[in-house]
């Protein structure tokens, strides 16, 4: 009811323009050129001296038609043609096939390879009728336009409301059309901070899959008091950035009237829309991916607010892992626990250290995109389950992208020996540290490295014993500990 009396207010806004329309009708050829000049534009039967000259430049052109027929008949000269051009205007072409039948009162004006061309002082009446009669139509039709431009410039405010109106219409068209064809839903507008997505899609990427493929939707759930941060974790290409685009894409739409590509949507209202989902370099200002990555993230940063939605896809992958896992981690704490501001947010990484937050900050969830492993293959499910996930399957999508078979062989055997040197890692030092446990210090004792009779941490020792630190240069500090290297 009130979208067909808005559809009613707006029709009633339409102003019909009854005037301008038959301004418009009365002054305009029915058949308008694409650019003034290039042909008729005022109608016939609007201003006399125009059709008068308009009857002069149509006679004339007959003229010619029949002027050329008559000579030809005349002097036997059969190829006989009449042309035009701005040198020398009208003119009469004769092959050399007729000249020597050509009469001597013809004025020759042009010699070509295989024609010559005359003029006659007929030829000459009618040129300057015919062209006088042109150019004076050009002048009067451009005076014409100009007057009924005039007439029709009191109606300016009129049609710009028009046009208003109509795009209005057009949008609201659109969202119509949209929402029938491709099956969305009218989504709930709520003033708390709460977003409720059920089955859920990406617009834009549902409309460009292969046929017979369907876009895989996921429910969504984010709020300010359970679950304000979602880590989602998963391998590359499982969909993880989708995910993010989507969520944006349906509170936008549905902020702007739209109905949106779920099954139905609780949007709690959005302020800012905050995404950090990928960087370009700009290097002829110096300045890299990840300065671009950390310049947006702290604009995020600075500028949130509690109604504020903020999509974060692999903070911290432009520098060396620890960094990335550090400014990561850290930045996911400020979200939470930042007292001005705790904004709803989507958290996607390639960090499985971060599935760890859950266990420490009481409104982060841990979600991951599923996938199946079949057959030494990798097949994504695209579907956001409950937990984290400690596989990236970072060959899988190598191979998918098409590297060589001995680049992937070689990749996983790597992978193997890193896996197990992590491993033998992890097991020696519950050795060491079980060692430590069973000979317990004494109270108020302090172990240190030095405590031994080997020689090496003697001869260690010493030379540390010999320098001064105040007195070093940052090379020769460098120097004192490659050599401190070599004596272990």
């Amino acid at each position: 009811a009130k979208n067909g009396a808005m559809l009613s207010k707006l029709g009633r806004q339409l102003d019909p323009a009854k005037e301008l329309r038959q301004i418009l009708e009365s002054g305009l050829a029915d058949e308008l050129p694409a650019v003034f000049g290039k042909g008729p534009v005022i109608r016939e039967g609007l201003n006399s001296e125009l059709d008068e000259l308009r009857r002069i430049g149509a006679d004339g052109r007959g003229f010619l038609a029949q002027l050329q027929s008559r000579e030809a008949e005349k002097t036997g000269i059969s190829s006989l043609k009449v042309g035009f051009n701005n040198v020398f205007g009208y003119y009469l072409e004769v092959t050399h096939r007729f000249k020597d039948k050509v009469p001597k009162e013809w004025i020759r004006k042009q010699t070509l390879v295989s024609a010559e061309r005359y003029i006659t002082a007929e030829l000459k009446e009618y040129e300057e009728k015919i062209l006088g009669a042109e150019e004076k139509i050009g002048a009067l039709e451009a005076s014409l336009f100009q007057e009924l431009l005039e007439s029709i410039s009191q109606s300016i405010e009129p049609l710009q409301a028009n046009g208003s109106i109509l795009a209005q219409l057009d949008v609201l068209c659109s969202f119509a059309q949209n929402a029938i064809q491709y099956r969305y839903h009218k989504p709930v507008l709520r003033e708390d901070n709460g977003l409720k997505i059920r089955q859920g899609r990406h617009p834009v990427i549902e409309r460009h899959l292969p046929t017979g493929e369907h876009y895989v939707p996921n429910d969504l759930d984010l709020d300010t008091e359970e679950q304000q941060i979602l880590v989602i974790t998963g391998p590359n290409m499982s969909g993880k950035s989708a995910l993010l685009r989507q969520t944006a894409l349906i509170c936008l739409m549905a902020q702007i009237g739209s109905f949106v590509p779920a099954e139905s949507a609780e949007i709690g209202l959005v302020d800012r829309l905050f995404t950090r989902v990928g960087a370009s370099d700009n290097i002829a200002s110096g300045e890299s991916t990840f300065m671009v990555e950390m310049q947006e993230t702290a604009s995020i940063v600075n500028n949130l607010t509690p109604s504020s939605l903020i999509l974060l896809d692999e903070i911290g992958r432009g520098t060396s892992t620890y960094d990335g896992i550090s400014i990561a981690w850290s930045l996911a704490e400020f979200l939470h626990q930042n007292p001005a501001a705790q904004p709803r947010t989507l958290f996607a990484t390639h960090y499985h250290e971060l599935s760890d937050l859950e266990g420490r900050l009481d409104r982060v969830r841990n979600f991951h995109v599923t996938t199946r492993e079949s057959g030494g293959k990798v097949v994504f499910l695209r579907k956001l389950a409950p937990g984290g996930t400690q596989h990236s399957f970072g060959i899988h999508v190598a191979q998918m992208a098409g590297l060589p078979n001995a680049v992937i062989k070689r990749a996983k055997q790597i992978l193997q020996d890193l896996e197990q040197q992590a491993i033998d890692l992890g097991r020696r030092q519950q050795l060491e540290t079980s060692a430590i446990s069973v000979q317990e210090p004494a109270d108020n004792y302090q172990l240190s490295i030095f405590e031994s009779n080997d020689p090496k941490a003697a001869a260690i020792r010493q030379a540390l014993e010999e320098v001064d630190p105040n007195q070093m240069t940052p090379l020769q500090a460098l120097q004192l500990i490659q050599e401190l290297k070599e004596k272990l």
